[in-house]
């Protein structure tokens, strides 16, 4: 693909101030982003015309970490075969603008994860409000009108003047430590067929099965849910359940959607697919059960009242666990659930 230059501007994919079909049926969608670096490239992939159901399968593999649940990875190792697309770092040695000139006039995009203090698209969120590190992809770069377009979350945006050179030329720390980079080779772009693609998934199934975790994570969590919500219900206050959600509630509600999204898909026309059709099932409730508590707990955290949240999450625990077994991921040691020990099994 090569770039579309006009005067000092590059842009690699032009026509996108028209708007991008969604990567995925967003009808019905609980959790429009997931908050992790995947969402980006769902919506690159649907700018590149590419079917971006192929790259769900990691939100499978999710799990507990004692205190915060982890995020869908992006397979870097499955793009080639999937859409020819190569990830390479990119170590900024120059200025950021230097490199940005050299990369996407060679016809790459730059991968960046950036403040998103100054990204205007998170207003009302992150935009001047606080400090975090979110990742985008640069697309258009025009340094001349200090302009610059980019995927981010679950759409395309620009910055420009003052947003363009916090980016370009950070000061403070950021200006001591840039933010991490990539690059996108798009070279050996390829679009394969729909069954060419399901069947390459399915592959990548096995080995995302693999990786679900040994120990039933749901359960896991449950253990802390109840004693942190009282905590942050009457000590912590809005700001800090939003927090705790961000680490927990949407990972766990986004990620399993996108599994069931996966699956639903991976089923295709197969009719020795129900199983991945009802394991979907159980992984959509799940999700629809997290975007529950979330609202729950967003009420909750306003007028300061208790919330009961034991018995949506034994429901969401016994989802996780029937998604699971239908999809026979591996030895997963299944925890009983609470009041459960003693009773015959």
């Amino acid at each position: 693909m090569q770039p579309i230059a006009e005067g000092s501007r590059l842009c690699l994919i032009a026509g996108l101030e028209h708007g991008i079909r969604p990567p995925l049926d967003t009808s019905e969608r609980l959790w429009r982003v997931s908050g992790s670096a995947l969402d980006p490239w769902l919506t690159l992939l649907a700018a590149l015309r590419l079917d971006a159901h192929a790259l769900l399968g990691p939100a499978l593999a999710l799990d507990f970490l004692d205190d915060q649940w982890t995020q869908p990875e992006l397979p870097t190792g499955e793009l080639p075969q999937l859409y020819g697309l190569e990830l390479r770092p990119l170590r900024i040695w120059r200025p950021l603008l230097d490199h940005l000139h050299e990369q996407l006039g060679a016809g790459r995009l730059v991968v960046l994860e950036p403040d998103a203090w100054g990204l205007p698209d998170t207003d009302g969120q992150e935009y001047r409000r606080q400090h975090r590190r979110s990742t985008v992809i640069v697309n258009d770069l025009d340094a001349a009108n200090r302009r610059l377009g980019y995927f981010h979350r679950d759409g395309y945006f620009h910055l420009q003047d003052e947003d363009f050179d916090a980016l370009l030329h950070p000061c403070g720390p950021a200006a001591v430590l840039p933010p991490p980079a990539a690059v996108i080779e798009l070279r050996g772009l390829v679009r394969r067929p729909a069954d060419t693609l399901r069947h390459l998934a399915r592959q990548g199934l096995e080995r995302q099965l693999e990786r679900v975790p040994t120990r039933h994570p749901v359960r896991r969590w449950a253990r802390r849910c109840q004693r942190e919500l009282d905590w942050l219900l009457h000590e912590g206050g809005e700001v800090h359940f939003q927090a705790w959600a961000e680490a927990g509630l949407r990972p766990l509600g986004a990620s399993a959607e996108l599994a069931a999204i996966h699956l639903r898909w991976l089923s295709g026309e197969d009719s020795g697919s129900a199983h991945l059709l009802q394991a979907a099932d159980a992984l959509r409730q799940l999700a629809v059960l997290a975007r529950a508590l979330h609202l729950k707990g967003s009420r909750a955290a306003e007028t300061g009242r208790p919330l009961e949240a034991g018995p949506m999450v034994e429901r969401m625990a016994r989802h996780w666990s029937r998604g699971m077994a239908l999809l026979g991921a591996g030895e997963i040691v299944l925890d009983p659930p609470p009041g459960a020990l003693g009773r015959p099994r």
